[in-house]
């Protein structure tokens, strides 16, 4: 091996220099182009956390207003109040109906979405029109379809004899909870088929293609090709909108209040109740934060799970 000469060796040096000092200027410039972004978080989700907390241990009844510290008395309040653990059971429910209809729903809409038939194009730009209404123009539009007197639903029922009177769907214990799912269900899934949709084009044609010579069904097809190819998407969704539909305040308030007889009452409508109308603001952070870590802990363990089954699929 031939030995380089000065030159050559200064000009190698000189040019790797040089890459550095672009590199360290330019990560410079990246970390101040990203700077407001992560001030902006941190003023909107960090401070906001942190001084939830720092309320949690506080006997503050009023925002602004004097207050002292009294430890863990807020958490034990909390955690002996029965509207708390009904509220998180509720939540649980409410989440978990969402999430399994949300995703199988969406499924469905995007594999018929992928076939080519006419209207195609048009079904693919207004299917997302529920998840774009703005959530008071919903809850308006539903509550007339609901309607017990003169809503459409009820005049389907009565008229093809299915119930002999009208059925007060957001004003009965039995149904509330169902309905606001469904409707909630309905508002979401064309947000999330979109997102399937898009994995589902990402799959080459080839597989399918050479799965039908072979003599595969097109159940054998879905379950063997179509799953398996968007299974990362589909695990991503599931958290995603386990964390959207536990979160949901608006939808639930505007239809229902929380009632009747507090039914529909999740996790974030017992915390705003305990906030904003018994003023209560220590109890509502305490409240809040052990929303946070449950959420947390859910987020973590489901993480864990995704990532130890792609460890055994070779994936990861």
């Amino acid at each position: 091996m031939g030995l380089i000469c000065p030159r050559a060796l200064f000009t190698m040096t000189r040019a790797r220099y040089l890459r550095l000092k672009f590199l360290s200027t330019d990560s410079s410039v990246g970390v101040l182009l990203i700077a407001p972004l992560l001030l902006w978080v941190f003023l909107t989700l960090f401070y906001p956390l942190v001084f939830t907390i720092q309320l949690s241990f506080t006997n503050v009844r009023y925002v602004g207003t004097p207050y002292n510290y009294v430890g863990l008395q807020n958490y034990r309040s909390v955690l002996t109040d029965s509207d708390f653990y009904s509220s998180l059971i509720r939540t649980g429910i409410w989440t978990a109906a969402n999430v399994v209809l949300q995703i199988v729903g969406s499924l469905i809409v995007a594999v018929v979405l992928n076939q080519e038939f006419v209207g195609k194009t048009f079904l693919r730009n207004w299917i997302v029109l529920p998840w774009v209404l703005p959530t008071v123009v919903l809850a308006i539009m539903w509550t007339w379809i609901l309607d017990p007197t003169l809503g459409i639903v009820n005049y389907i029922l009565q008229a093809s004899k299915i119930t002999t009177g009208p059925v007060k769907f957001l004003a009965t214990p039995s149904y509330v909870l169902a309905t606001v799912i469904i409707i909630n269900v309905w508002r979401w899934t064309p947000y999330l088929a979109i997102i399937v949709l898009a994995a589902l084009q990402s799959i080459p044609k080839e597989l399918y293609e050479a799965a039908a010579v072979d003599g595969a069904t097109a159940l054998q097809r879905f379950r063997f090709i179509t799953l398996p190819s968007i299974r990362s998407t589909l695990a991503v969704l599931t958290l995603f909108s386990a964390l959207w539909s536990s979160n949901i305040f608006d939808t639930i308030w505007l239809l229902t209040g929380g009632g009747p007889l507090n039914y529909s009452t999740t996790l974030p409508l017992y915390i705003y109740r305990v906030s904003f109308q018994k003023f209560r603001f220590n109890l509502g952070a305490a409240s809040s934060v052990l929303f946070f870590i449950i959420l947390a802990l859910f987020a973590f363990g489901y993480l864990y799970i995704i990532y130890k089954r792609g460890l055994e699929r070779g994936v990861g």
